[in-house]
């Protein structure tokens, strides 16, 4: 069930919206190794933002998966800077990225709590 939510100071009229939710989706369900079917993408343009002391163009990208690990981290945190970077036209440098583990017994779909196995 990951979870993908970018915020970022970029314009939206500057952005291919359905373009960039699709890229971000392939990208998270590859970088995971998880069926693309469960994957949810949102994406905040235009959200006031100052990183490094300057306004210019930046992203927080926060993904929110069941049974992230240390493992995956840096493909995952590669794959999705390099697709956030590409689809927003975005330095890398400019782009934070955090990755939460999220217990399956705190996550639920269809009114219905996440099992496993």
């Amino acid at each position: 069930m990951p979870f993908v939510h970018v915020f970022s100071n970029v314009p939206k009229a500057s952005v291919d919206v359905p373009a960039t939710l699709r890229a971000l989706s392939k990208a998270l369900a590859s970088a995971l190794d998880r069926p693309e079917q469960y994957v949810m993408v949102q994406l905040d343009l235009d959200t006031p933002m100052l990183f490094q002391a300057s306004d210019s163009p930046c992203a927080f990208v926060r993904i929110r998966s069941i049974g992230i690990d240390v493992e995956q981290n840096s493909k995952t945190a590669a794959s999705m800077t390099a697709t956030a970077a590409e689809a927003l036209k975005i330095p890398a440098d400019r782009i934070f990225l955090t990755l939460d583990d999220v217990e399956a017994k705190n996550w639920a779909m269809n009114g219905n709590i996440v099992t496993l196995g």
